[in-house]
């Protein structure tokens, strides 16, 4: 059950308005933006689900208000969209670190709600907008949620979190002269900590196959100069440390092993899957063929659009890679914008 708590109304262009609103949920109060053109060109309202860690709803990324940005431009196409914090951000209450999958589908489930059943700002039907991490979560809740009339994926996962992980901890070496076997030894040490702590049995013996191997990469790294193994010692405890914790994370554990493609086989709606061609947090390569299998099974329609030189973003980036995101222009590549408002008013 959802109830309205409070809004606060200010135009930001003469052709639309911004409406702050927190809404109470069971257990938390979930605050956003609702931006609502004075001449909207379709029913449904988008509602944006950021990607992984705490955001707000701007969904703020290295100075860049990716959210902020695409509903300001929705606005302008006639498109009305909400965008919120995350919990425990911004206005938001609860803890978003110990909070699970399911939490997060609850709260989406209760944002569409509101919209439902409210007589200030009613909304019957809705688009559900996914970036990164948050594509999993309007996958899982778009199934057999007949008031959900598209989705788009935006730099989506279309394999369990743990794979994308593990693809991530492959690229740590990328300008390494680290030996392959040992990099495959090290994935494997990542892989065996997640395992053991997702079913609560062998955490020690992972954790101590991922000290070892950190030992013998820091040996490796550091063979041209002499180093204390006291010191290389206490640098692998506290990388294992650091990551039995991050792996123990309810906000990351939750969704691991989840997989997004089961969903998108039970999809009867269309889907925009957005891909960036320098993506190297969610790689092409790894996902597309995966979602568009998946999408193929369900007999649904789907467009799909990749952007060249896009980043995790759809920044223009030279090389794609993190180091170069706070360098790079507040502003998406050429044309993404528009892809995903003239799709979303086709067939309206």
């Amino acid at each position: 059950m959802t109830c309205f708590c409070h809004s606060n109304e200010n135009t930001i262009t003469e052709n639309s308005k911004s409406i702050d609103l927190v809404i109470k949920l069971q257990d938390v109060s979930i605050a956003g933006t609702l931006v609502i053109p004075t001449n909207c060109k379709t029913k449904s309202l988008v509602i944006m689900s950021s990607g992984s860690g705490p955001q707000d709803r701007d969904e703020t990324l290295e100075g860049f208000k990716i959210f902020k940005v695409i509903a300001e431009h929705l606005a302008s196409k006639g498109i009305a969209s909400f965008r919120f914090d995350d919990r425990g951000v911004g206005e938001s209450t609860g803890d978003f670190v110990n909070s699970t999958i399911e939490d997060h589908v609850e709260d989406l489930e209760g944002i569409m709600d509101y919209f439902k059943t409210t007589k200030e700002h009613p909304f019957g039907s809705f688009i559900l907008f996914g970036h990164s991490q948050g594509g999993i979560l309007v996958g899982k809740v778009a199934v057999g949620n007949k008031s959900v009339k598209k989705v788009v994926l935006m730099a989506a996962p279309a394999v369990p979190l743990v794979e994308v992980v593990l693809y991530q901890v492959r690229q740590e070496y990328k300008r390494t002269n680290i030996s392959k076997s040992l990099i495959e030894a090290d994935v494997s040490a990542h892989n065996r900590l997640m395992r053991a702590i997702e079913d609560g049995t062998g955490i020690e013996e992972a954790y101590q196959l991922f000290c070892q191997t950190t030992e013998s990469i820091l040996y490796e790294m550091n063979s041209e100069i002499t180093m204390d193994s006291t010191e290389i010692e206490q640098q692998a405890i506290t990388k294992a440390d650091t990551y039995k914790v991050i792996y123990g994370l309810p906000s990351l554990t939750s969704y691991l092993y989840h997989d997004p493609a089961g969903d998108f086989e039970k999809l009867t709606i269309p889907v925009l899957g957005l891909f960036g061609g320098l993506d190297f947090q969610v790689p092409i390569h790894q996902n597309k063929d995966r979602m568009e299998n998946a999408l193929l099974n369900s007999g649904t329609k789907y467009d799909f659009e990749t952007f060249n030189n896009a980043n995790h973003y759809f920044q223009e980036a030279r090389t794609g890679e993190r180091e170069e995101y706070a360098t790079l222009k507040k502003n998406f590549v050429p044309n993404f914008l528009n892809k995903i408002s003239d799709w979303i008013l086709q067939s309206n």
